[in-house]
């Protein structure tokens, strides 16, 4: 299977992979969220996180993806940071691994750019 993106299945790397496994990781983290705080916001995080990773295994993606996920990841950050730090412990494990994701998202943002 081909990942999606600039190189199209010529150039998969274990950081691709990684990329959709973190992305994976948080959609989990807010679907469980959802479910279990009864909480519809976080099923709709989730829902987008999922559909990312989706779109990722297609030939829409584009480069420029990687930017958006990066801001949509930080502003979540944000927002959960600014409305208190709820779920405390749950959003330091996430943010942990959302900011794993951010630098991982930028790296492959600047190396398919350059690459094409």
């Amino acid at each position: 299977m081909s990942l999606g993106g600039a190189t199209h299945g010529k150039h998969e790397t274990v950081y691709d992979w990684a990329a959709a496994l973190l992305a994976i990781v948080l959609t989990g983290i807010h679907l469980y969220l959802g479910f279990t705080a009864d909480e519809p916001r976080f099923l709709v995080v989730g829902g987008l996180f999922a559909v990312g990773v989706l779109f990722f295994f297609t030939g829409y993606w584009r480069t420029v993806v990687y930017l958006v996920a990066a801001v949509y990841v930080a502003t979540l950050g944000v927002l959960w940071f600014l409305s208190g730090m709820e779920y405390r412990g749950v959003g330091l494990l996430t943010g942990a691994i959302s900011i794993a994701f951010i630098i991982l998202v930028v790296y492959l943002f600047v190396r398919e750019s350059s690459a094409g």
